[in-house]
């Protein structure tokens, strides 16, 4: 089982892994459901409360404080290649 904390109220949610979405049962929210390999975190830019985000957004809000946190372009996940331990493919290959 995975454990999330509901987007909208908070709840905190048991499910089974490899879901790819929960309804929280209190608000009946639909959510979705990200793997360990698919967020990466970063600190509210006005609390400080830990976030998590799907790699590649352009900005989180905050469930706490309710404000918005822009990522900076560090945020985009690396290739696949890069994280199975292959050098990235150069940027303006010629074919």
């Amino acid at each position: 089982m995975g454990q999330m904390v509901c987007g909208s109220c908070n709840e905190l949610l048991s499910y089974p892994r490899g879901s790819k979405h929960i309804q929280c049962a209190c608000c009946q929210t639909i959510n979705f459901v990200l793997e360990a390999h698919q967020v990466g975190l970063a600190n509210c830019g006005n609390c400080c409360l830990l976030l998590m985000y799907p790699y590649g957004a352009k900005s989180i809000r905050c469930s706490s404080c309710h404000s918005v946190t822009e990522m900076l372009p560090h945020s985009i996940r690396p290739p696949v290649s890069v994280l199975q331990g292959f050098p990235a493919p150069p940027q303006n290959a010629v074919h």
